[in-house]
Parts: C-alpha cells; sequence; structure tokens
C-alpha cells in the first residue's frame, strides 16, 4: 500500500523585518507630526504674546510722545507771551494763540490713552488744574499787556506763582513719562523671557525635526534633480522680471524728471503771469510785492526744473544742483559789479528738502543783492555747503558771506522773506544766526550761518 504526502499549504506571514521598518516609519511620522503641532502651538502662543506686548508697547510710547507734545504747546503759548511782551507786536501772538488752542486737545487725547490707568488717570487730572491756571496767567499778561500796563504784566511774569505752574506741569510730565518706562521696561524683560522660552521650545522642535528629516533624506536625493531644473527655471524667470523691473525704473526716472520740469515750466508760467500783473499794477508797493513774489517762484521753478532725484535713494547731488539755482539767482545782479561764489563739498540733500533749501538760499543771496551794495557797490557774495561731524551727530552748515555795508537791522527781523525763512527753518529744525563777517571795518559785511540737524525719515512717513 502506497502512502501519499500532502504538500503542505503556505500562509503568507508578513516578514518580520518588512513590519519593523514600516512601524519604524509610522512612529517617526508620528514624532515628526507630534513635534510640529507643538512647535505651531507655541509659535501661535509667542505670536499672540508679542502682538499684545507690541500693542502695550505703542500705547505706553505714544502715551510718552502724547505728553511731550502737550508740554510743547504750552512752552510754544508761554513763548508767544513772552515774545508779545518783549516786543509788544501782535504777531507774537500766533505761537500763543496756536499752542493755546492745541493743548486742550492734545490733554483729552493722552486722558483718553490713560483712562485705564487710575494713577495716570490722576495726574492727567492734575494737568488739567495746572493747566487751566497757567492759562488764566498768561491771558492776564497778555490783557494787561494790550491795556499799556507793561509793568503790571512783567510782575505777573516775574511771580513766582507763575514760575511754579509751569514746573508742576513739567514735574507731572514726567512723572507720566516715567510711568510709562517702568513699563516699558517690565513689557521688554517679560519678551526677553518669551523668547528665551521660545527658542528653548524651537531647539527640541528643531532635535526632532531632524531627527524626520534624516528619514526623509533619501526621497529629498530622488526629488533634488527635479528641483534643480525647476530652480533654473525660477532663475530664468527672476532674471527676466529683474530685467523688467529695471526698465520699469528707467522708466519711473524718466517720468519723474518730466513731472519735475513740468512743474518747473508751470511755475515759471505763474512767474511771467505775475511780471505781467506787476507791469499793469499802478502802486509801487504793489509793483514790488509782485517783483518779489515773482523772484522766489522763478528760483522755485528754476530749481524744480533742475531736480535731479535718485529715486532708490531719495537724494540730490547738491553741487550741480546749486550752481543752477545760483546762476538763476545771479540774473538779479546782471549790471552790477557783484560777483557769486559756491564753495562746496559733494554733498547729497534729501529730496523732500530740496525746494527748501532752493527758498533759502534764494531769499538769503537776494538780501545780501538788495542790502550788502547800495549805489552800485561792487563786492562778493560766497555760498558755503558742508558738513560738521564735531557734534554728536553730523550736522549739514550753510553759510552766507557779503563784504557789504552790512544788513540793516530791519532787513534781518522783517519782512515777508525773513517769515518764510524762519518758518522753513521751523519745520527743518535748522538754527540760524546772523553777524558781521569783519569787524570794526567800514565795510564789516555779513555772515549769515544756518545749522541743519540730520534728518531720519519717520515711520509712518516711510510706510507711506
Amino acid at each position: 500500500m502506497s502512502v501519499q504526502v500532502r504538500p503542505r499549504s503556505r500562509i503568507p506571514f508578513p516578514a518580520l523585518p518588512t513590519l519593523g521598518t514600516r512601524l519604524r516609519s509610522a512612529t517617526t511620522t508620528i514624532i515628526a507630526i507630534g513635534v510640529v503641532a507643538v512647535a505651531v502651538l507655541l509659535a501661535a502662543w509667542i505670536n499672540r504674546q508679542a502682538r499684545q506686548t507690541a500693542d502695550r508697547v505703542s500705547h505706553a510710547i505714544e502715551i510718552r510722545e502724547r505728553a511731550e507734545r502737550f508740554l510743547g504747546r504750552l512752552r510754544d503759548a508761554e513763548t508767544g507771551q513772552r515774545g508779545y511782551l518783549l516786543t509788544g507786536q501782535a504777531e507774537h501772538l500766533d505761537p500763543f494763540t496756536e499752542g493755546r488752542a492745541a493743548a486742550g486737545p492734545e490733554l483729552d487725547i493722552l486722558a483718553a490713552l490713560v483712562d485705564t490707568d487710575p494713577a495716570q488717570k490722576e495726574r492727567v487730572m492734575k494737568l488739567r488744574a495746572d493747566m487751566r491756571a497757567k492759562f488764566e496767567e498768561l491771558d492776564r499778561t497778555i490783557a494787561l499787556e494790550r491795556a499799556g500796563r507793561r509793568d503790571e504784566a512783567l510782575a505777573l511774569v516775574r511771580d513766582e506763582k507763575g514760575i511754579a505752574a509751569m514746573d508742576r506741569l513739567r514735574e507731572t510730565v514726567q512723572q507720566i513719562q516715567q510711568n510709562e518706562n517702568i513699563r516699558l521696561m517690565s513689557l521688554y524683560r517679560r519678551e526677553e523671557r518669551r523668547r528665551l522660552w521660545g527658542s528653548t521650545g524651537i531647539v527640541v522642535a528643531l532635535a526632532g525635526l531632524a531627527f524626520a528629516a534624516w528619514q526623509q533624506l533619501r526621497r529629498r536625493q530622488r526629488r533634488s534633480a527635479a528641483l534643480a531644473v525647476t530652480n533654473a527655471e525660477l532663475e530664468q524667470i527672476v532674471g527676466e522680471r529683474t530685467r523688467q523691473l529695471e526698465s520699469e525704473r528707467l522708466r519711473i526716472e524718466a517720468l519723474l524728471r518730466d513731472v519735475n520740469h513740468r512743474v518747473g515750466n508751470n511755475l515759471a508760467m505763474v512767474s511771467a503771469l505775475l511780471n505781467v500783473q506787476s507791469r499793469q499794477a499802478r502802486e509801487p508797493a504793489v509793483k514790488a510785492a509782485l517783483a518779489q513774489a515773482q523772484s522766489r517762484i522763478q528760483a522755485i521753478a528754476a530749481g524744480q526744473r533742475r531736480l535731479r532725484l535718485d529715486i532708490e535713494t531719495d537724494e540730490i547731488d547738491a553741487r550741480p544742483y546749486m550752481e543752477d539755482l545760483l546762476a538763476e539767482i545771479g540774473k538779479a545782479a546782471e549790471g552790477r559789479p557783484i560777483r557769486i561764489e559756491l564753495d562746496m563739498e559733494a554733498i547729497r540733500l534729501p529730496g523732500r528738502d530740496a525746494v527748501s533749501f532752493v527758498v533759502i538760499v534764494n531769499e538769503l543771496v537776494t538780501n545780501a543783492i538788495k542790502h550788502a551794495f547800495p549805489d552800485g557797490l561792487a563786492g562778493n557774495i560766497t555760498i558755503r555747503l558742508t558738513r560738521d561731524e564735531a557734534e554728536k551727530e553730523t550736522v549739514l552748515v550753510m553759510t552766507i558771506e557779503d563784504d557789504g555795508v552790512g544788513m540793516p537791522p530791519e532787513a534781518r527781523n522783517e519782512g515777508l522773506g525773513q517769515t518764510v525763512i524762519a518758518s522753513l527753518l521751523r519745520s527743518m529744525r535748522a538754527k540760524m544766526s546772523t553777524g558781521p563777517l569783519h569787524e570794526g571795518q567800514v565795510r564789516p559785511g555779513t555772515r549769515v550761518t544756518v545749522i541743519f540737524p540730520k534728518r531720519e525719515i519717520p515711520e509712518a512717513e516711510a510706510a507711506d
């Protein structure tokens, strides 16, 4: 009898190495997902805390700035009052009127900002009371001056109560700012601790992700060839886009030059219309006023036409700009033995201040031509523009010198030109001083020195 042996059926069990590899891959994926989730939550928490801190920092800084602006309005009002008492001229009351009108709204804004802080709110209430007392004193002194009782007004100014009121205002503002400084320091320390915790979490997350990245290295190697092709295509696209942007930049610069030239031509047209109006006017004073206005507009038009603005830095080369400007101003001295010279370094000026420099130089040089050389006298006018780094920060120094008979006092302190110069210097935070060029001589001459501080672009303006 034969015995038949049946073959055993093989059941397909998974191989143990394959199962282990899959388990390790799944574990790595779970770890990577968990690390990423923790990192995302940590980043979201850090971002939220950072936004809150940024809002608080901005709020504290705004409170400090509003307090300083409020104090500045009070100083403007007091300065206008002192100027009026010293000179008796009503035009000095403009700073007082503006400061008095703006101080209240500034304080209202400050009160709204500190509404949630009882201590700061109490200080603002104290500011309001002291402000009323100070304005009552200022109003009384001005009323006494208008009534012709200057001695009583000056006695009231010297009274210690008025001085004490201003001192209390300054002290309260300093307390408000000091409180905000303490809050800022606390926020900065808290932010540093948060950054430390965030950095620790990021290091841990990076370690976990590095492990997952090591597991995915082979897959990335397979994709590297395709990525290289994609990068080459992107580089080609970027290069083409860069050329397009460069072409667009050149086109914008050309358009900007054309706009500046057209603006200059339009201003020149306005100057011509003023010239026609001047010829038709009969009153000598009207003729003189129109002639002065025409001269100022013509100088601005000349500067605008020659404006060559660097679109990337928003600056211009000062020397060719000033040379063209002085050539235009020199036309006013044609037929007179007056020589105008320019002595300056290679300096670049901010584009936003170019027209202001034009107006200032035009007014000062025109005053020298008009007043320094009467009766056809010959002489020299020199304009210098240099940078002075002796101070803590670099400043721009402009001097205008003439060897004439000296500037009369009325030409220094009165007239529309001096008002225009004072307004521009105030907006540029510049300081001007005037004195003789040579002491004790028959022709002492005049030297006008203007110091322009370094100007930074405000963040709000830069964002615009």
